[in-house]
């Protein structure tokens, strides 16, 4: 039998240990946010696999390949019901431009302080500023397809690794339970069962948030006769991945085509409507505060607002949009960890 290493051998293979985990993290950088993405994708369809197996699929990957075809089958009708209404009304918020843009400057030429101040605004020079900004956008367009084959490359990636974690999802939690020493499982098993309470929770109930608040937005514009109206509820479900600035954000464009465009049934004038088009927003935002995030999302982070905001902007500059979505159980599974390793250190 081999001689025990000493306690200053097995610190220095630590830190080795350590050190090169890092470079290879660093080394693989570019792929991080499709591994991430992947281990969430096989986070929120594990209960789904695990469920058709509790009903009759005995085999796991005929389970795991059920769920994901449905997925694919899901977001291709989706696609093909949306995408020509969305793509018409995208054309239309174009072809508006100008007129919007003529509306904007006959408004601010109304503004006695502009005059005052000898500021001119003039809605041809914009228009003309805005062409060139497109134009350089459309030199950019090589760069766009390279761009969006990439993503495609990677949202396959993606999901074939996630349905590779989710098939094989039993051996993995075996394998990594097999590897924690015996006297720590208990408490690595309560430690487990928190993280996947804040996780679980979270995740699931801010993809049904996002679903719920996008149509509820799409729906109610519709009946008021907002133009565009599938389009800004796509973008109130999208920014419902911001905390607290992202119904904000989804109301501004919306408040701006209710002006300056009318309804497009209302026999209303355009400051009226975008007044109700304001009220619509603050009902459904205080629906969502009071009624559907309790239900929804219970309590699965459980902090301040203002921690979650600065968490978002944080993960922004780190990793973008994923950062945003994943700051505040990122902060509650910190918040988690330092109190297990305050109470063991004290």
């Amino acid at each position: 039998m081999s001689n025990r290493w000493s306690a200053e051998t097995r610190r220095w293979v630590v830190i080795g240990l350590i050190v090169a985990g890092i470079a290879v993290v660093f080394a693989v950088r570019e792929i991080i946010p499709a591994l991430a993405l992947s281990i969430l994708f096989a986070y929120l369809f594990n209960p789904l696999v695990n469920g058709l197996q509790r009903r009759g699929v005995r085999a796991r990957v005929l389970a795991a390949a059920l769920v994901y075809l449905a997925l694919i089958a899901l977001i291709a009708a989706s696609f093909i019901a949306i995408a020509p209404r969305l793509a018409a009304q995208i054309r239309a918020l174009t072809m508006d431009l100008d007129a919007s843009l003529e509306q904007i400057s006959v408004a601010l030429r109304q503004i006695p302080l502009l005059d005052t101040l000898g500021v001119r605004v003039d809605a041809p020079i914009l228009v003309s500023q805005l062409r060139t900004e497109l134009s350089g956008l459309a030199r950019a367009a090589p760069n766009w397809l390279a761009g969006a084959f990439s993503g495609v490359l990677n949202a396959f990636f993606t999901l074939m690794l996630s349905f590779y974690l989710v098939k094989d999802a039993a051996q993995i939690e075996a394998s990594i339970d097999a590897a924690i020493p015996a006297p720590y499982r208990d408490e690595a098993q309560r430690l487990k069962t928190e993280l996947g309470t804040i996780w679980s929770n979270f995740l699931r109930g801010q993809v049904f948030l996002a679903l719920i608040i996008g149509v509820m937005t799409g729906v109610i514009l519709t009946l008021l006769g907002v133009p565009n109206a599938i389009f800004l509820g796509l973008v109130a479900g999208l920014l419902e991945v911001v905390p607290t600035l992202g119904p904000i954000l989804a109301a501004i464009p919306a408040v701006i085509i209710a002006f300056f465009q009318g309804s497009t049934y209302l026999p209303l004038d355009h400051a009226t409507f975008a007044l109700i088009v304001v009220i619509a927003y603050v009902i459904i935002q205080q629906l969502e505060n009071n009624l559907i995030v309790p239900h929804v999302l219970g309590s699965s982070v459980d902090l301040p607002p203002y921690v979650i905001l600065i968490g978002a902007l944080a993960g922004a500059s780190l990793a973008g949009v994923l950062g945003i979505f994943l700051a505040a159980p990122a902060i509650a599974t910190a918040r988690l960890l330092l109190r297990l390793v305050w109470g063991k250190l004290l």
